[in-house]
């Protein structure tokens, strides 16, 4: 209906707020021509309380057209013309995990040029709030937003870029801020994550795999040409289901060889009662999944899932973030990770994309 409503109107028809809300109606019914002409409308009439919010919606719906080079060149726009808020920061972010997992290279220079304004808001010590608006960005999700950059330098090769950048985020979240609980677990989380790049995999203890009665509870020592893990909370339906695409992308890749493994924990603060994560693990039968302990989620640095981790020849971590749901899905995003690694160390073959 909303759909409906987009396309038998014309944004010249509206102005303020109701031009705003016609935008966000748009949107709404996922009609992006009519959401971004209707933004880019209000954008130029210079109304201020909704045009971060506006830009937003613009950015959006321009990644949803596949305009993605415009979509970057809007985000820049607003990073340039508006007050560095809550409502741009999160757009922007939102903008750097899409180019990141599309593997798109605009992603590093957007997030060097966000970088000043990230410093600036952290050196606060306070959430950043929105100029207009309810929105608000803790401090946990600043930092972890900032220190984007310096895993996007390393991606690159770029180590003492990622270095410099990682330095001055930690100088600027001052040691006497005082972060709540969320705060701390998400910056925790964050460095733990950056401080592995380039390390062996720590110790993982591995409780018995699900594959099969006779499939072995351990992970490869044989760490072949690349390792693939995906550690996920039992409760995590889209992560189960990612399991069966990791499955297929194993077995097509077995020659390689790549390996590719599920790490699944028992999470009690979804689910309560062994019977209850007994149930989340049976959906898990088949697949190439092992049960590990629910402290390798701090060991790992694991905030958000499912948290993709990749392994070269050496047990040396090359890659560890959030991985989209398609991740596994014929030429992805971890088969682009993977041949980002081979141009680094050109030491393997090509993954396959038949693993759809």
């Amino acid at each position: 209906m909303a759909n409906e409503d987009c396309a038998q109107a014309r944004p010249e028809l509206y102005k303020g707020d109701d031009l705003y809300n016609f935008a966000r109606l748009c949107a709404f019914g996922q009609n992006w021509e009519g959401a971004n002409d209707a933004t880019l409308t209000y954008i130029t009439s210079h109304e201020e309380e909704h045009c971060a919010q506006a830009y937003a919606i613009s950015v959006s719906a321009l990644v949803h057209m596949r305009a993605v080079d415009l979509a970057v060149k809007t985000a820049r726009e607003m990073l340039n013309r508006l007050p560095y808020d809550a409502e741009v920061a999160y757009a922007l972010r939102d903008l750097k995990n899409y180019l990141t997992q599309a593997s798109n290279p605009a992603a590093l220079p957007l997030a060097r040029d966000e970088f000043p304004s990230l410093m600036n808001a952290l050196k606060q010590g306070a959430p950043l709030k929105a100029v207009h608006g309810d929105a608000v960005m803790g401090l946990g999700v600043l930092y972890e937003s900032a220190m984007q950059l310096a895993f996007l330098e390393r991606y690159a090769e770029n180590d003492e870029a990622a270095q410099t950048a990682a330095a001055e985020v930690a100088r600027d979240l001052s040691s006497d801020v005082l972060l709540s609980a969320e705060d701390r677990l998400r910056v925790y989380g964050t460095t733990r994550r950056y401080q592995l790049l380039g390390t062996h995999l720590p110790d993982v203890k591995v409780l018995r795999a699900l594959q099969s009665p006779a499939a072995k509870a351990q992970i490869d020592l044989n760490f072949a040409s690349a390792t693939v893990l995906v550690l996920f909370p039992d409760w995590c339906v889209e992560c189960r289901t990612m399991m069966k695409t990791l499955t297929k992308f194993a077995e097509v890749n077995r020659d390689t060889p790549i390996h590719a493994y599920g790490l699944v924990f028992a999470d009690n603060s979804v689910v309560l009662g062994d019977a209850a994560h007994e149930q989340n693990l049976k959906l898990l039968a088949g697949t190439q999944t092992l049960v590990v302990l629910d402290t390798t989620a701090q060991v790992l640095g694991a905030t958000d899932y499912p948290l993709g981790i990749v392994l070269d020849s050496t047990r040396t971590i090359r890659f560890i973030g959030m991985l989209p749901a398609d991740a596994f899905n014929g030429d992805g995003y971890i088969s682009k990770v993977i041949v980002n690694m081979v141009k680094t160390t050109r030491n393997m073959s090509l993954p396959s994309t038949k693993g759809n």
